[in-house]
């Protein structure tokens, strides 16, 4: 799953099942120091502190000119930028940059683009989505997404994908990574498989042997398989506006003594998977915050009964966390 949900972009139920960001607060871009070529090319070499950097500069909106009109989109994520790219036949795409995952060896027909010590894999696109995956030498990528949330399949999307895995390349062999500014007690600088304890997610229906597992930048931690079919949780530490009651199968209440928004997501009681929300604090401008986000999937039961455990969860997961901003 993918941290804090693109409706804000995509919506997070859809990103649950097809399995699979406003840039930085604070002082101005730090650049890593440049990579030695004589050493491994790894993520951490190219990109310095992997919890701080600022996903933002690795984009180049005037490389996706040709493509159309191209915007920096809302602040969703503390890992990837988005940028909204209008075409002329008015459909509306979204680019996300910069999220760190493991790298996807793709099927073996899958084109690989040598870039120096880098490599950028041309992965299949599917209906309405296509990625690229900038690979560094340890077994990390930094992913570029393209996904149509506006308007027919086209053929278009490969190419805006491609052009922002290139800008990102550039940034990266021009030590032009910039990294954010976190002040004590953010929510960026704590791992979350620190904050909610494998023997709580034990009690969760099918995750009675479960070890979380940390993401690349330290910003994730799940626990339980990537299928839509099986039971899993994941706690992200990300930002964007507040948390907020957006339908029926949503409430605001207190939990651990901080005010949290609990959704079904998607608003249909009928589909196993809820969030448990919380604010933090102030992140850059126009109100947004630091969010730490609970999901909890429990399929062949209800959102109902996903809430219920995604409650239980933040009851164990909440107190861990930093004091929030008053």
């Amino acid at each position: 799953m993918t941290p804090r949900s693109r409706h804000r972009g995509l919506p997070l139920l859809v990103l649950w099942v097809l399995l699979v960001t406003g840039c930085a607060p604070g002082g101005p871009p730090q650049a890593p120091a440049a990579p030695d070529r004589g050493a491994a090319a790894t993520a951490q070499a190219f990109l310095g502190d992997l919890r701080t950097v600022d996903p933002c500069t690795l984009t180049d909106p005037a490389a996706l000119r040709e493509f159309g009109d191209t915007e920096p989109a809302a602040t969703v994520s503390l890992d990837y930028c988005l940028l909204h790219v209008t075409p002329p036949d008015g459909t509306l795409v979204q680019l996300a940059v910069g999220e760190l995952v493991a790298a996807d060896p793709g099927r073996r027909d899958d084109p690989v683009v040598p870039r120096g010590p880098l490599r950028i894999v041309q992965n299949a696109p599917l209906p309405g989505h296509c990625t690229r995956q900038v690979a560094f030498a340890d077994g990390l990528a930094l992913q570029v997404s393209a996904d149509l949330l506006v308007g027919e399949p086209g053929g278009g999307l490969c190419g805006i994908a491609e052009a922002g895995a290139e800008a990102a390349v550039a940034a990266l062999e021009q030590h032009r990574v910039g990294h954010r500014q976190f002040p004590e007690g953010s929510l960026a600088l704590l791992d979350p498989c620190q904050v909610l304890d494998s023997a709580a997610v034990r009690q969760v229906p099918g995750l009675e042997e479960a070890q979380g597992r940390p993401s690349p930048a330290g910003h994730q931690c799940s626990w339980g398989e990537r299928a839509a079919d099986a039971p899993r949780v994941q706690l992200t530490h990300t930002a964007g506006d507040p948390p907020q009651v957006l339908h029926g199968a949503a409430v605001e209440e207190e939990i651990a003594g901080r005010r949290t928004v609990v959704s079904v997501v998607g608003g249909d009681p009928r589909v196993p998977l809820c969030s448990a929300e919380t604010g933090h604090r102030p992140f850059g401008a126009d109100g947004q915050v630091e969010v730490a986000q609970l999901v909890v999937a429990v399929p062949g039961m209800t959102g109902v009964d996903a809430c219920e455990f995604a409650r239980g969860l933040a009851e164990q997961a909440w107190p861990h966390l930093p004091t929030p901003a008053r």
